[in-house]
């Protein structure tokens, strides 16, 4: 714009094949060009200020569909375990359940289940911690036992195998045959595992 207009004579016209020397220059097509020197010329006719802006509305899609953090909060937990049922809760698409999370409008939260203990275990579990303290009676201060005469034991259970497996194999690695006669009664295995040290090191 700043070269149109300084190049102009004072008759408000542009030297022969300027228009096409400018084009070249900013790899555009002399009709912009053009069109852009008409709106420079018809603006300082009517002594308005110069503005050679495109009016074009810049459209990026659709509007993101806003996040209702009153509706979320209204919405039951156990509805809220997946995105998909949180996606039909909310009444909105899975894809913009994703979008939402992805910008941390709500997080993951992976909840594990507690003990339900009556106040006869609590107090059980009490006398049991107590029961591992010495009181030294010169400084009236408890410690706690080493254990080194203790043996903890724990036992785990583990299915056999799975219904479903995924491996990862070569092109030409032949692929594992699994049999079990019920799905329904899977065998388990048990491990035991001995555990002697000072847990209150």
């Amino acid at each position: 714009m700043h070269e149109l207009l300084t190049s102009a004579n004072s008759n408000g016209k542009l030297q022969h094949g300027f228009i096409n020397e400018i084009a070249k220059k900013y790899d555009l097509h002399k009709r912009k060009i053009g069109r852009i020197w008409r709106q420079i010329r018809d603006q300082k006719k009517n002594k308005v200020p110069i503005n050679v802006n495109n009016k074009k509305t810049v459209t990026n899609g659709r509007p993101a569909v806003p996040f209702d953090e009153n509706k979320f909060k209204s919405i039951e937990k156990v509805k809220k375990t997946t995105l998909r049922s949180l996606s039909r809760a909310m009444e909105v698409s899975y894809s913009t359940v994703c979008r939402w999370k992805k910008n941390r409008y709500f997080r993951k939260h992976t909840n594990a289940i507690k003990p339900l203990l009556t106040d006869k275990n609590k107090l059980d579990r009490l006398i049991f911690c107590l029961s591992s303290c010495i009181l030294d009676e010169q400084t009236s201060n408890f410690t706690f036992n080493e254990m080194t005469n203790v043996v903890h034991i724990d036992e785990k259970l583990f299915y056999i195998t799975r219904i479903q497996q995924t491996f990862y194999l070569t092109p030409d690695e032949i692929q594992p045959h699994r049999e079990i006669q019920s799905k329904r009664f899977i065998p388990k295995i048990m491990f035991m595992c001995r555990c002697k040290t000072n847990l209150f090191y």
